[in-house]
């Protein structure tokens, strides 16, 4: 057997398609397509979800706003930029950032 026939993996005719993987990657590691593989079921799922997160992410600013900086904990501005950033940050607001007011009590 001489070295020269030896296959390194790389023997794919240049004109060809890559193949992809159960993920859907390349065997160079990139995925293609995006958005664009989904079903539309889970178009319509992800549109619910992103709907879903604004209107509580507005809800959640416009509590914030109006809460005095003393009922809330922690800096309001840091509040903010968790709040537009992801999910998270509105539940933590809504579970950790309000201070009870003793005038609710």
């Amino acid at each position: 057997m001489s070295m020269s026939s030896a296959s390194n993996g790389n023997d794919r005719n240049p004109d060809e398609e890559p193949s992809t993987g159960i993920d859907g990657a390349t065997p160079g590691g990139s995925k293609s397509g995006g958005l664009g593989n989904l079903t539309d079921q889970q178009k319509k799922i992800l549109a619910l979800v992103l709907v879903v997160h604004v209107i509580v992410a507005m809800l959640t600013l416009r509590d914030l706003r109006r809460r005095p900086a003393a009922a809330v904990r922690g800096p309001k501005r840091l509040w903010r930029v968790w709040v537009t950033t992801n999910t998270t940050g509105t539940v933590a607001y809504w579970l950790f950032g309000r201070r009870r007011q003793v005038d609710q009590l």
